[in-house]
């Protein structure tokens, strides 16, 4: 403990070297070096239970080449303010992990040779419903290097809304099925799935979904005038998280990430008001409580429209309401003439035919 402190007290002490001058320490006090050393011969002196290795450590310490050689730094005042930073917001990114979910099924008739295409045949024993770990046999399978076939049969027929023309045809995917015995007819069973197989089913080998891709939402600049062709089906319409049809793609300048919006189409509401009568005529119900009901009716697309005449004779109104805001969706994976989107967030289900434009439109 001693010995700490001589060499604290001399750190801090700061004793300049014998011969030199510094702007620290007056030229009076420049002899004190002499005293140094006798001060050092001094402690060692008055210190004899130092042993070998600390007298010479604090000899070192006392030493002209230990001395701390101290040099002015210039001082930086600084007052209280306030300072701005800009704060840089990252940009949006969904992982691969994040769009696994949605990328193993998308698939299109289109890019499928039907030629190299295996054909479900029936269950063991004769079933035509194929669920999951239900084993069933095929034929004509094509060669899987993981022994894996994904299960599919043909979906709809997209054509566009206004021209008709000819988009595509989707397969509908049902599952995935693994080679159990192969052969000209083949054992396998459904492992996952999320219908029924059935006989007449195609098969092709499955590939992994792609996990390499990051996707970097941005709302396309592009401009748009395309229709929701498809819902899977959802006859209510898509929610949220849900994935739909549109009727652009690689042809139109459409890439994988763009950001749209969907618009429900000007609708057409008939009101009609009737006069509601007490239940039965023999109640002690004076004539004021008869009341006049209102009855409120959506008018389809393909539905006649009444005439003035028949809405006179009704008592009836038709009103135009005009087009709203439905959601807004995200592109995840390009096809030539198609696209298929994720339902990202909805004000009102989005339906087969709903108008998709960019978001600025």
């Amino acid at each position: 403990m001693r010995l700490n402190f001589i060499r604290i007290a001399l750190e801090k002490r700061g004793t300049p070297r014998m011969g030199t001058r510094t702007g620290l320490v007056p030229k009076s006090v420049m002899p004190f070096g002499i005293v140094l050393r006798m001060l050092s011969v001094l402690c060692l002196a008055i210190l004899p239970g130092l042993s070998a290795p600390q007298a010479q450590d604090l000899r070192s310490v006392l030493e002209e080449s230990s001395i701390p050689d101290y040099r002015v730094l210039p001082v930086t005042v600084l007052s209280p303010e306030i300072r701005e930073t800009r704060r840089s917001v990252p940009d949006p990114v969904l992982t691969p992990d994040a769009l696994t979910p949605f990328l193993g099924d998308p698939m299109l008739m289109d890019e499928v040779d039907a030629a190299m295409s295996g054909r479900v045949i029936t269950g063991p024993d004769g079933n035509v419903l194929l669920g999951q770990f239900s084993p069933f046999l095929a034929q004509n399978l094509p060669l899987s290097e993981t022994g894996l076939y994904t299960v599919f049969r043909r979906g709809d027929t997209l054509t566009h809304p206004v021209s008709g023309e000819y988009l595509a045809t989707m397969a509908h995917v049902v599952g995935v099925a693994r080679l159990d015995q192969p052969g000209a007819v083949a054992a396998l069973t459904m492992i996952r799935s999320t219908e029924e197989a059935m006989p007449g089913d195609h098969l092709i080998a499955y590939q992994a979904p792609s996990r390499s891709a990051y996707l970097y939402p941005a709302p396309a600049q592009l401009p748009l005038d395309a229709y929701v062709l498809s819902t899977f089906g959802i006859a209510s319409g898509s929610g949220g998280y849900s994935l739909v049809v549109i009727s652009v793609g690689r042809h139109d300048g459409i890439q994988p990430g763009h950001l749209l919006s969907t618009r429900y189409p000007e609708q057409t509401i008939l009101l009609t008001s009737k006069m509601v009568s007490p239940a039965r005529a023999g109640d002690n119900c004076r004539i004021t409580d008869a009341k006049e009901a209102v009855y409120v009716r959506m008018l389809r697309c393909d539905e006649r429209v009444p005439s003035q005449r028949e809405l006179r004779g009704r008592s009836g109104e038709l009103i135009r309401l005009p087009e709203g805001r439905a959601g807004e969706l995200m592109v995840i994976r390009v096809f030539d003439r198609v696209s298929y989107a994720l339902v990202r967030s909805t004000e009102r289900a989005v339906q087969v035919g709903d108008r998709v434009v960019s978001p600025d439109a």
